[in-house]
């Protein structure tokens, strides 16, 4: 039987109108990948993404098929209901809703896929014969049996073809992903609008059919209208989506970004940046963290404070270069040791703390210990040389010095000083008393900062005899502190916590000065011209950059004649930079100082080096006088030394002479000047003027 069984009116298209439809279809489509991307990758807005996008994706598919609508012609005037309109536009808003839904699960399986494209192309069908509902045909419309099957069929499948290309693509960062979009929109387009007139091609109107919808309305008018409006809501909808996407992305660069440098400042506020260890703040939070797990009983956590000894000297010999490669290579094989069962960390300069937990017995410890000296006793090649190191450790042991990191920390580096006490190499377990001794040197370097202010500080001197004549020829000023409460304190027992604490350099700077206003007295008092004042000046207090200037400046203030006033450096502080030593001495030697080189022979000097620096005077190290009457060798070297100096020009000191047998058995070698208890001992200033006015 022939279909349709009645005549029928011949329809036809504008091909403007289907062209400017499927465009509509394409940009439609293409706005809803754009869109599907935002709802699955915005974070604060999806929900408005949402409903915005259902607004447009809607407007944008009904569009594609009212201009599709009125691309039909035929020979009968045409119009539409308006509620049936209004209808159909609904209907597509509602299921592009449902469409972005499907979109925004996480997950899109085979039965879900297959059940929202059934409904959404159920639904896309229903907008469409809505839409040709609203022509209220009569007759009403007959519609071919296999081409609105077909239609259905198309809407279903390219309704669940579009729910996996938006899905898929949404959630795509990688290769071409504008291409990507355009074609899928350009194949989502073509399906929307191959199923929208398939259903056109099903729809027969009977021979006479009148449409009781018809208006008098320019039809190229409306579909221009329709066209413009809802290509304007789609690009702008388009518009917002990528500058919000570009925002979004803008944003979570600037966001990933700030992640970056907050965690790169967050590694380096943990890190030390020389040798890559943990820090010292680190160290202390692992360790607290290490302190408070619970762990079998009885087992041991030590901490070992690592100092390298004679650091400084290896850097001045090295350079800075030398000592932070040193440093670097320090801490690789600190970290090779506790590699197992303990960390370790830099926690200044040339300290490190290491921690030894799981131990079962002190014995551990040592063994421990003796395994570490002999890995940083084996060589490291700094710069194309050899260089030994030895260090000096401190230990405290956890549970019993307590839990607490810090306070264990700390402990480990009061036993480290005790150990560095003793001398290179050595290791020290950590005592309760060391404690108390730490805190009266607390308390002593607090006093000794207001020392100056109280006029608590004192210059002695100790007469230097002519070793011919008998005669005191000069002093050498020594530094005592009448503390109020232990009474006449010995340097000994002061300068190192000075040097310890930071507060050497302010004594020294005092010490020279006091004896510049002892010169000054003397010679406002008519004392002898010729006495001179020796004082003491330190590596640190040489090596300072204005401290020839300082000097300059005294010599300006005090009115200073050539030689009253001799400056004491050891050996060792002359010969650490012979170069720049040199260049200081000679300006200070033009200025009238003189300068005297102390404990000489327990140094490492050259004639060479000797003889470039302007030394006025030499003076023997009491090592060497202690036993010169029974041991040749001492008697040997002093004989040397005094020849030497001779070569020189240099008068010689003998300190530490304490009979006078001694002082004449030196006197015939040639000393010049005697200097020790067996002369006179270190006297406040009062005495020492009426001992060498009385001679």
């Amino acid at each position: 039987m022939a279909f349709p069984p009645v005549s029928v009116l011949a329809g036809s298209y504008d091909l403007l109108l289907v062209i400017l439809s499927i465009l509509v279809a394409t940009l439609a489509s293409y706005t809803t990948l754009i869109l599907s991307k935002r709802i699955v990758t915005t974070t604060g807005s999806a929900t408005l993404w949402l409903g915005f996008g259902a607004l447009s994706m809607g407007i944008g598919i009904w569009s594609m098929h009212f201009i599709g609508m009125l691309a039909f012609e035929l020979p009968i005037p045409l119009g539409y209901d308006q509620g049936l309109t209004v209808v159909s536009l609904v209907i597509a808003i509602v299921m592009s809703g449902f469409a972005l839904m499907q979109i925004r699960n996480n997950r899109l399986t085979v039965p879900r896929l297959l059940a929202a494209g059934l409904l959404l192309g159920l639904g896309i069908a229903a907008m469409h014969y809505t839409g040709m509902a609203a022509m209220d045909m009569h007759p009403g419309i007959v519609y071919h049996p296999f081409y609105f099957t077909l239609s259905v069929l198309i809407a279903i499948a390219a309704a669940t073809a579009a729910l996996f290309i938006a899905f898929h693509l949404s959630r795509r960062v990688a290769g071409p992903l504008i291409l990507y979009q355009l074609i899928a929109a350009l194949i989502m387009g073509l399906a929307i609008a191959g199923m929208h007139y398939t259903g056109m091609v099903a729809a027969n109107f009977p021979f006479g059919s009148v449409c009781r919808a018809a208006a008098d309305i320019n039809r190229d008018w409306l579909a221009g209208t329709v066209a413009t409006v809802s290509i304007a809501i789609l690009l702008a909808t388009l518009l917002l989506a990528l500058l919000d996407g570009r925002f979004e992305t803008a944003t979570s660069r600037l966001h990933r970004s700030l992640q970056m440098a907050n965690s790169e400042l967050k590694r380096l506020s943990l890190t030390d940046q020389l040798t890559g260890l943990p820090n010292r703040f680190t160290l202390v939070d692992d360790l607290q963290s290490l302190l408070e797990q619970p762990g079998d009983e009885g087992l041991l956590c030590a901490v070992l404070f690592v100092d390298i000894d004679r650091f400084k000297f290896i850097n001045d010999a090295q350079g800075h270069a030398g000592g932070d490669e040193l440093l670097r290579q320090t801490a690789t094989r600190l970290r090779a040791s506790y590699a197992d069962r303990g960390a370790v960390a830099r926690f200044s300069g040339d300290k490190f703390v290491a921690v030894l937990h799981g131990l079962r017995a002190p014995s551990e410890i040592v063994t421990h210990i003796e395994k570490l000296r002999e890995t940083l006793h084996q060589p490291f090649r700094i710069r194309g040389r050899d260089v030994a190191l030895s260090c000096c450790i401190g230990v405290a042991v956890a549970p019993n010095d307590g839990n607490d990191a810090k306070a264990l920390i700390g402990h480990a580096e009061k036993a480290m000083y005790v150990a560095k006490a003793e001398g290179p190499g050595h290791y020290r377990f950590y005592k309760p008393a060391m404690q108390e001794a730490a805190l009266r040197e607390f308390d002593l370097q607090r006093a000794l900062r207001e020392a100056i202010a109280n006029r608590e500080l004192e210059l002695f001197l100790q007469p230097k005899f002519c070793a011919r004549r008998g005669r005191i020829a000069s002093a050498e000023a020594l530094m005592r502190w009448r503390h109020p409460e232990h009474g006449l304190l010995l340097p000994g027992q002061f300068l190192p916590i000075a040097e310890k604490f930071g507060i050497l350099n302010q004594l020294e700077e005092w010490a020279i000065r006091e004896a510049c206003v002892i010169l000054r007295g003397w010679s406002q008092n008519g004392m002898e011209e010729s006495l001179s004042l020796a004082v003491n000046v330190s590596a640190l207090q040489f090596r300072a950059t204005d401290f020839v200037e300082r000097m300059l400046r005294l010599k300006q203030e005090f009115e200073l004649t050539p030689g009253q006033l001799i400056l004491e450096i050891t050996e060792g502080s002359a010969m650490r930079d012979p170069d720049r030593t040199a260049r200081a001495m000679l300006a200070l030697s033009a200025a009238g100082f003189e300068f005297s080189i102390d404990d000489f022979g327990t140094g490492y000097s050259s004639l060479a080096q000797l003889k470039r620096l302007p030394f006025r005077e030499l003076k023997i190290d009491r090592s060497f006088i202690v036993d010169f009457h029974r041991s040749p060798d001492d008697r040997q070297i002093v004989e040397v030394i005094v020849s030497m100096a001779r070569q020189f020009g240099m008068r010689v000191v003998a300190e530490g002479v304490e009979d006078r047998a001694v002082g004449d058995s030196l006197a015939a070698l040639g000393v010049d000047l005697l200097q020790g208890y067996g002369f006179a001992r270190p006297m406040p200033l009062p005495d020492f003027v009426g001992l060498a006015q009385a001679a």
